[in-house]
């Protein structure tokens, strides 16, 4: 089975994607945009930080593209610094992705160094020059033979990372993901789009404005329902949603607090 994924080999969606799947025959890309358009059967991309929030990128595209969220897995995100010098003394620029710098910043503060962005943080690892250090995993270092010079380099050490697992069919389990994409603006509306969930006992573990990029002030909604998409009150609390904004229900996964 082919599942396309944020390459190259060593990026924590390798990671992910090696725990779900047993055997799989892996599509490296360079960008999520790249990922949601391959011809591959499944596909796997990052969806929320613990420390960075949602993946804008990865929200637009399940809304652009015909995906269905089957599964999630969830990564736990130890940066460490790769170098292929032998001492820290000897960098004086870091290499990475935005979301890693994101979540280091407390260690980057400290340090007088040039940082230079990376399509991923494996990517980084494997084109790193002379002085240069990495920010990225355990696993890229080892695939490209380099020093590991320090470690926790992460803000909290709580850092996880949740992707999902997309394909043509949408998944089971206890959570729904959807997109809520309103047709006007005007006041309450937005209060009444969850009022559908509250009204019907149904609690949101996420939600995400995003903009249309048609017109300024204009914004759809990924939220995250603790709910089955079979249940009853999800039934109950879509027909109340339609009556305030277009609804795509792309999936069930996952297990409350799992």
């Amino acid at each position: 089975m082919k599942v396309a994924l944020l390459g190259p080999e060593g990026t924590y969606t390798h990671q992910a994607t090696r725990k779900h799947f047993e055997d799989f025959n892996p599509i490296f890309c360079s960008t999520i945009e790249q990922v949601f358009d391959s011809s591959a059967e499944k596909i796997v991309v990052p969806f929320e930080n613990t420390l960075g929030g949602g993946i804008s990128e990865t929200i637009d595209f399940l809304r652009e593209k015909n995906y269905a969220i089957e599964s999630e897995e969830k990564i736990s995100i130890d940066h460490v610094l790769l170098s292929k010098e032998d001492k820290i003394s000897e960098v004086d620029k870091v290499v990475s992705h935005p979301q890693a710098f994101n979540q280091c910043r407390k260690y980057l503060s400290d340090r007088d160094w040039t940082k230079k962005e990376s399509t991923s943080t494996a990517q980084a690892a494997k084109n790193l020059g002379e002085n240069e250090a990495a920010i990225a995993s355990r696993l890229a270092g080892k695939i490209n033979g380099l020093n590991v010079l320090e470690e926790d380099l992460q803000d909290m050490k709580s850092n996880v990372t949740r992707f999902m697992v997309l394909g043509e069919e949408p998944g089971e389990g206890d959570k729904t993901g959807l997109i809520l994409d309103p047709e006007e603006d005007r006041p309450g509306l937005l209060s009444n789009m969850l009022s559908c969930f509250s009204g019907h006992g149904i609690n949101l573990s996420f939600i995400q404005s995003r903009p249309k990029r048609t017109e300024m002030g204009e914004y759809f909604f990924f939220v995250e329902a603790e709910s089955s998409r079979k249940s009853e009150n999800f039934d109950k609390s879509v027909k109340c949603l339609e009556t305030y904004c277009d609804v795509e229900v792309l999936g069930s996964y996952g297990v409350i607090n799992g």
